[in-house]
């Protein structure tokens, strides 16, 4: 009786440890809250998508810049390997990601309608704005400045 109160303990406190909502290139999970204490614009792209390709050296400079980190999230599912691969052929230097199925209801932004698109959380992780289209100079410079 005792093994089955600490089996049903260990699996309500297992169900309560929220699960990481991204996996990075190595396959590794990873949580919105690692990014916690600086702006984090999200990225939303697509292998697919000329303008999301287009944007990433924009993305890579904002990155090295500082105010703001980046990450990069894949909307079609694709393996660690075939992210990775997608990376190093584009130069995508920002962190690349994909989205965990079912977990990926708790980000605080909605799967986009339209790519590309990105999402800047404030330091708290909390959504402060929604970028629908390809960023451009101008755009960004918006966001360092906030």
């Amino acid at each position: 009786m005792k093994a089955i109160h600490a089996m049903a303990l260990t699996a309500l406190l297992s169900a309560c440890t929220p699960q990481p909502e991204l996996t990075d290139t190595q396959g590794e999970p990873v949580s919105l809250q690692r990014f916690a204490g600086k702006p984090l614009l999200v990225n939303y792209f697509a292998q697919w998508c000329a303008p999301c390709l287009r944007e990433m050296p924009l993305l890579n400079a904002l990155q090295r810049e500082g105010k703001v980190q980046v990450v990069a999230l894949s909307f079609d599912s694709m393996s660690a390997p075939a992210l990775a691969e997608l990376a190093r052929r584009h130069d995508i230097q920002v962190p690349i990601m994909q989205v965990n199925g079912e977990t990926g209801a708790r980000l605080p932004f909605p799967r986009p309608a339209q790519l590309p698109t990105s999402y800047l959380l404030d330091a708290d992780g909390k959504l402060v704005q929604t970028l629908v289209g390809e960023l451009n100079h101008a755009r960004l410079a918006t966001l360092t400045r906030q």
